[in-house]
């Protein structure tokens, strides 16, 4: 029998494509379009399925049988730079309406990822509650690529919970590799950087040569390619400075070569959606103390 997995939000599929092979999607749950369109590209096999999990249903669920359930819910509740409502904010509601809908499915296994800000919260502890209560076993880890080495700087809180084995944490497998390994051939002129807004926001951006085999990029946010502060890196390139183009950011996550965008989807769009996708390369590790992923 296949492994099966339920995806709530799914994003544009970060997690069937880092287990595929090893997972069977059962279905993909998200409320956005544009990422479900990116997804259903991608996995024209999985069902793929609009639903504001806010408003799920037990009747919902119980159309997807699965062994795990896997979540990737918003962030912006316990994020660094936003105001940290947690349970109060109205964009943690769909994870809290997940958590209650839990104890009827309590799938065998469950797993997710954040961001760090996330193990501080009362979200968290209300998780660590539900489980504890029906008999999980848990795992937490804060992982970021670079300690795999990936140059990527992308810290990520993750739990792994089940009702069977839990295995120890293995050794990590580390990735030899350098920055310039990600970055497309030829990159495209829209993403050079106005020399306007080069020259006056200069000091606070993170400019990397693409040629430092010790460089690395750091975390890029959903914001990417419409804030120019505090939402990714920056290239040296020809004189001036260049934006990452989405495929090299899913590149630098772990997706494929030719993983693909609807032709029709507007550059910043895709700047959105990979921003925020998942490291698979993290996700792969993370997974590894479930006997299926092991």
């Amino acid at each position: 029998m296949s492994f099966r997995v339920l995806e709530l939000f799914c994003g544009i599929g970060g997690f069937g494509t880092a287990t595929a092979g090893r997972a069977e999607i059962s279905a993909a749950l998200d409320q956005s379009l544009a990422a479900l369109s990116v997804y259903r590209l991608n996995h024209p096999t999985v069902q793929a399925v609009c639903l504001n999990l806010e408003s799920a249903s037990p009747a919902d669920l119980q159309l997807f049988s699965a062994d795990m359930w896997w979540m990737s819910p918003p962030c912006q509740p316990y994020t660094v730079r936003g105001k940290q409502r947690d349970i109060q904010d109205p964009r943690g509601s769909s994870f809290l309406k997940i958590l209650a809908l839990l104890p009827d499915f309590c799938p065998s296994h469950l797993a997710m990822e954040n961001v760090p800000g996330f193990q501080f919260s009362q979200a968290r502890q209300r998780l660590l509650e539900i489980l504890t209560f029906h008999g999980y076993r848990v795992h937490e880890r804060l992982l970021c690529p670079t300690e795999l080495g990936i140059p990527n700087r992308r810290p990520r809180y993750y739990l792994v919970a089940t009702r069977d084995k839990l295995l120890d944490p293995p050794s990590p497998r580390f990735h030899s590799c350098r920055l310039s390994d990600f970055l497309d051939a030829h990159p495209s002129a829209e993403l050079v950087l106005d020399a306007s807004a080069a020259a006056s926001f200069s000091r606070g951006f993170r400019k990397i040569d693409p040629g430092d085999p010790q460089a690395y990029a750091t975390c890029f946010t959903s914001g990417y390619g419409k804030s120019l502060m505090h939402s990714g890196s920056y290239l040296h390139w020809q004189g001036g400075l260049r934006r990452f183009s989405p495929e090299e950011i899913l590149r630098l996550l772990g997706f494929p070569r030719g993983y693909r965008w609807p032709d029709d989807m507007p550059l910043r769009k895709r700047w959105h959606l990979a921003g925020n996708s998942l490291s698979l390369c993290a996700l792969r590790e993370v997974l590894r103390v479930i006997p299926p992923f092991e």
